[in-house]
């Protein structure tokens, strides 16, 4: 019989018993466990010199976007790139401590994340970072990752260290009937200035590279996909005030359960034996949703939907190009 797959409560308690204070510890001078409350307002991101100006590529993986992120750095300059994580505004980390399965949860059972988020930096603008106004996020620049993700939690012999930039967006919007568009204005120009704000925080520190998750997806957000993702588009390549501040930006999302916990429900859920389907079929429809909404994304960041966009607009088709085919 395999061995049970442990807990997430249990995770919790040993990443804030034993793990938390003994990076704290040894690492604090390499790593500094603080982080740094960020007004989107006033971080508008300034023009980039036209002789610095970089054309933005897109990828699209299924992948932890935290293990994606830590996998592209280069060996030769270790450029941290950031990850941009859907932050719960009230806590930090949410309910890490108990049993959601949330991308904020899952990382800080697997790292500091926690201790970064509730530590502000010598500097901060305020003496705590919670609860987290509407238009900021939080900077955490070198976030310990000591274990892998949830399908087996397994501790790492050399610990690893990236950004996080963490915003919360919007919660469980109002929909039209199809369940694809918002239903009030006011809501989609938030989540439009929550997009904004995350990229203010990523220019403002100097990254041009991003790894981003299902910001705003999934059953905790409920923001639609295709909406999102032309945020996200609308953004990067057509708003004045982030053009030509980002080369490489991955979209990198993954069911909750991680790649072994997907498969292994997706298997039993073909099964003709009863046990255990409802949850099987649980984490089953969970990765369809989320290689779905993957799939959206890359749709509406194909070349030809892009340059054909921008035809209408009389922009450029050399604005982008695409990163991976």
């Amino acid at each position: 019989m395999p061995p049970s797959k442990p807990k997430p409560s249990e995770i919790a308690a040993e990443a804030k018993k034993s793990y938390i204070p003994y990076i704290r510890e040894n690492y604090s001078a390499q790593w500094p466990p603080t982080s740094f409350l960020c007004f989107s307002e006033s971080m508008i991101a300034p023009p980039r010199p036209s002789s610095e100006m970089l054309h933005c590529r897109f990828a699209f993986f299924e992948s932890d976007p935290v293990d994606f992120a830590l996998s592209w750095m280069d060996p030769s300059d270790k450029t941290a790139i950031p990850v941009i994580m859907p932050a719960n505004d009230k806590r930090a980390g949410g309910d890490w401590e108990a049993g959601v399965m949330s991308p904020e949860e899952c990382l800080c059972r697997r790292s500091n994340l926690h201790a970064a988020l509730t530590t502000p930096a010598a500097g901060n603008s305020a003496s705590s970072n919670y609860p987290i106004p509407s238009k900021a996020g939080i900077y955490s620049e070198k976030v310990v990752v000591f274990r892998n993700g949830p399908d087996k939690y397994e501790p790492w012999q050399e610990y690893k260290a990236l950004p996080i930039i963490s915003v919360c967006p919007v919660k469980r919007p109002k929909l039209d009937g199809s369940g694809k568009k918002y239903s009030f204005k006011a809501e989609k120009e938030l989540m439009r200035d929550k997009i904004r704000a995350t990229l203010r925080i990523a220019v403002y520190y100097g990254h041009t590279r991003l790894c981003i998750g299902t910001f705003g997806l999934g059953p905790g957000f409920l923001n639609p996909t295709q909406e999102v993702a032309l945020m996200w588009r609308d953004a990067l390549l057509k708003d004045p005030e982030f053009v030509g501040h980002f080369q490489d930006v991955v979209f990198a999302f993954e069911a909750p359960e991680g790649p072994a916990g997907a498969s292994s429900s997706s298997t039993k859920h073909s099964s003709s034996r009863s046990s255990g389907k409802g949850s099987s079929s649980s984490s089953s429809s969970s990765k369809s949703s989320y290689l779905a909404d993957l799939e959206i994304f890359r749709q509406v960041f194909k070349p030809s939907v892009i340059h054909g966009a921008f035809k209408s607009q009389g922009t450029p088709a050399s604005s982008s190009s695409p990163m991976y085919t």
